[in-house]
């Protein structure tokens, strides 16, 4: 039954990719995977259909998950601007040597 199954996936993909749909879905996914939220909402659906969830329970998580996502980014935009803060400083005195130097000494 495997060899059968497995013949069957290789015909699938085989006649996918000739006929030119793997083509097309890639632009698909590249045109999902620019939007932040696009990409969220539909990993979160893929992610609750694997999971054997209910189609109303899945589709109202997954547009939450989307709209939570835009917090989480300026949280990490947040933390990035600190990071930088701190490390710029501490570049600072490691280029420096940790010492300031006066001009006219």
């Amino acid at each position: 039954m495997i060899v059968l199954t497995a013949i069957a996936v290789m015909i699938a993909a085989t006649l996918i990719q000739h006929l030119g749909l793997a083509e097309a879905v890639s632009q698909v996914i590249i045109k999902v995977s620019g939007c932040n939220q696009c990409f969220v909402f539909w990993t979160g659906m893929a992610a609750m259909f694997y999971l054997h969830q209910n189609v109303v329970l899945a589709v109202v998580l997954s547009i939450l998950m989307a709209y939570a996502s835009n917090w989480f980014i300026l949280l990490l935009i947040w933390l990035q601007r600190k990071y930088t803060e701190i490390y710029g400083e501490e570049n600072e005195d490691r280029e420096t040597g940790g010492t300031e130097v006066a001009d006219g000494e």
